[in-house]
């Protein structure tokens, strides 16, 4: 038992290092330094998917309204309403002439609505820059300006940035929390612009592409068929020889995310199994590893003690401290941190419970539309040694 113990502690403790570097190495906009004038700004056309979106539009695109930023085109496409989005669209359109929309009748096959939106959004454009962001994410003046200027310092393609969650639901935060710390195991975004690495994450609330690099690259086309097409996004653009980055952005950019357990519950449902490539024993050691990384240290020192109890207990500070971080770079409350336990727990039972369902019902079910597995895997990506 001591032996497992000591491996715990070095395996608790070797994670919160690897955290606290990627936190040190994440990329973040130093004020001046990106600055640009704005004559020298590139043409943006800011492209927003929307689907029964009447709750969340109207504080997307106020925000976007007060948008400075010159030669701004800002394109939303109405995928298939059935509330009144559309009604909503039409009274911004005719309040801000740089907004105008674009309506989706029809899915074509072999699509999922969002990315259908977003290919016909990009596809209309004809500015330098594009941005893919979501209908209910707000986005401050100053911060898009400075993330443009970041974005041609450092001679980009694509950019990233990480945004602020925030949830009426106060008791959420531990949740929302964990899922970032796990999310941020996963995905490493610090090594995105790594060339070295086949890393790179693209995020739903704010996607910046190179327009010609976005086009030569493929665009929608090759994630035609991906609930994580924003993750992935980036990934084969470094695939294709793009250079790729990601920022923390949680001063410029604001998400309202989920304000009810079951509503989280359901969100997450179509982008679990996609992360494994739609493979089930990946899922099943996924969740494994799930449980010994972030549950089996609080289980432990039940179990020992003398030396293996310290070590146990060495670990869990290690893991508390790795939570207290990701809570005070997302701007969430610190006092969470002791709810970190329950918190996993409750990431854990939703992330079985998507497999589980992904499973049962062979398929995915998203804004209301159906896909079936055997159609999803059609677009799985394949490891780097077979790119």
């Amino acid at each position: 038992m001591l032996l497992v113990s000591l491996a715990l502690f070095i395996y608790h403790a070797s994670l919160l290092a690897w955290l606290l570097y990627g936190a040190r190495e994440l990329s973040r906009l130093k004020g001046t330094d990106n600055e640009i004038s704005e004559p020298n700004l590139p043409s943006l056309t800011i492209v927003v998917p929307a689907r029964n979106e009447e709750n969340t539009l109207a504080t997307g695109l106020n925000s976007l309204c007060q948008l400075t930023y010159p030669q701004l085109c800002i394109c939303v496409v109405n995928d298939r309403s059935t509330d009144k989005t559309g009604l909503i669209l039409k009274d911004f359109e005719r309040r801000d002439p740089r907004i105008r929309s674009i309506s989706v009748e029809c899915l074509p096959p072999d699509w999922l609505g969002k990315n259908y939106a977003l290919h016909l959004g990009a596809q209309d454009s004809e500015s330098e820059l594009i941005l893919f962001t979501d209908a209910d994410v707000e986005i401050d003046d100053e911060f898009l300006k400075q993330a443009v200027g970041f974005f041609l310092r450092h001679r980009l393609d694509h950019l990233a940035g990480i945004p602020r969650v925030v949830t009426s639901q106060v008791l959420l935060y531990p949740l929302l929390g964990a899922f970032g710390l796990a999310f941020s195991l996963f995905t490493r975004p610090w090594q995105g612009k790594d060339p070295k690495t086949d890393q790179a994450v693209g995020i739903g609330a704010f996607n910046l592409v190179r327009r010609s690099s976005y086009q030569a690259f493929g665009g929608h086309a090759p994630l035609r068929l991906r609930p994580d097409d924003d993750l992935k996004l980036a990934l084969l653009l470094k695939r294709a020889g793009y250079r790729t980055d990601c920022i923390t952005a949680v001063e410029g950019l604001r998400v309202e995310w989920y304000s009810r357990f079951e509503d989280l519950k359901r969100g997450l449902e179509k982008n679990v199994m996609t992360g494994f490539e739609y493979s089930f024993p990946k899922a099943v050691l996924g969740n494994v590893l799930f449980a010994l990384t972030f549950l089996l240290p609080f289980l432990m020192p039940w179990l020992t003690s003398g030396l293996s109890w310290l070590f146990c207990m060495g670990a869990v500070m290690c893991l508390l401290l790795a939570y207290l971080g990701q809570l005070y770079e997302a701007r969430m409350p610190l006092l969470c941190t002791p709810s970190f336990p329950i918190a996993a727990l409750g990431i854990l039972y939703i992330f079985s419970r998507a497999c589980w369902l992904t499973y049962r019902n062979q398929g995915v079910y998203w804004r209301d539309t159906f896909y079936p597995l055997k159609t999803l895997r059609t677009n799985r990506i394949p490891p780097p040694d077979r790119v």
